[in-house]
């Protein structure tokens, strides 16, 4: 089956894809994205393989690969969903403590988003699959790009890439504007809500850890989360509990004028 298999076939595979991203072999790539997609991007086999494309082109290389930043050309729906993987690898409070990307990495996907602001969008073209095959729900990455932007500024002072990257998602999502007679799918209300999470799972860590919250982190913390959520209403791209996502937002630290007015404005949605 090409949906799964034993642990060392998915090694091979692995081995298998990293060659062909050194190669640039779209019709390789092309295969494991849908692969990918099908599986779960946030599936075990999926974050293993992005784990072994990180190791391979960024922790063991002193520079990114040009094979790796022209990736997004070669393969947008791999390049994708690389994103979708890697994105829950890193910065994810549901995974322990926060584990910043390293900073090649997090350079090549600001400049493959900045670039391509519909590289995000790129898992949502149809996919040629095996007869009788099923085409499983589309995990966009805008869900985890928005959670490295928001959590960055509580864990890095390296904010430069960051806000490059905030704007470029912020972009995405309002390229992401489903046609008036099609449904939204590139955001999941749910994911959003799951921020939030991390967010409160965080501050609630820096203070029990004896250190003080930073006022100004957690301003632009909140701001940043509250331009994405306004953007992403505003262009129709979220579906979900919207309600619920409103009412969870409420839970958030209220003096953020920002945050407020996305609140009041949304509340009826």
């Amino acid at each position: 089956s090409l949906f799964g298999g034993s642990i060392s076939r998915t090694s091979v595979l692995n081995k298998l894809i990293s060659t062909a991203v050194s190669g640039s072999i779209a019709p390789l790539l092309c295969a494991a994205g849908t692969w990918m997609q099908q599986l779960g991007c946030t599936s075990p086999p999926s974050l293993e393989l992005a784990q072994c494309i990180v190791k391979d082109f960024v922790i063991f290389s002193s520079k990114s690969s040009e094979q790796l930043k022209s990736l997004p050309m070669v393969a947008p729906r791999f390049a994708a969903n690389f994103m979708a993987a890697v994105t829950d690898l890193y910065l994810n409070g549901g995974k322990g403590q926060l584990l910043a990307p390293p900073d090649l990495l997090l350079d090549v996907i600001t400049e493959w988003v900045s670039e391509n602001p519909a590289l995000c969008l790129a898992s949502q073209q149809p996919m040629a699959l095996p007869a009788g095959a099923i085409a499983m729900p589309v995990q966009c990455p805008l869900a985890g790009l928005i959670r490295w932007c928001v959590l960055s500024l509580l864990t890095s002072s390296k904010q430069e890439l960051y806000s490059k990257l905030h704007l470029a998602v912020l972009q995405s999502l309002l390229e992401a504007t489903p046609p008036l007679t099609a449904p939204p799918s590139a955001l999941n209300a749910q994911h959003l809500g799951l921020i939030i999470n991390c967010l409160q799972s965080e501050m609630e860590q820096i203070v029990k850890s004896g250190r003080s919250l930073n006022e100004e982190y957690i301003h632009n913390s909140l701001e940043r989360f509250a331009q994405a959520v306004q953007v992403a209403l505003t262009s129709r791209c979220i579906f979900g509990n919207i309600p619920q996502l409103v009412c969870r937002l409420e839970t958030l630290p209220s003096k953020n004028k920002l945050l407020q007015i996305v609140i009041n404005a949304n509340k009826t949605v």
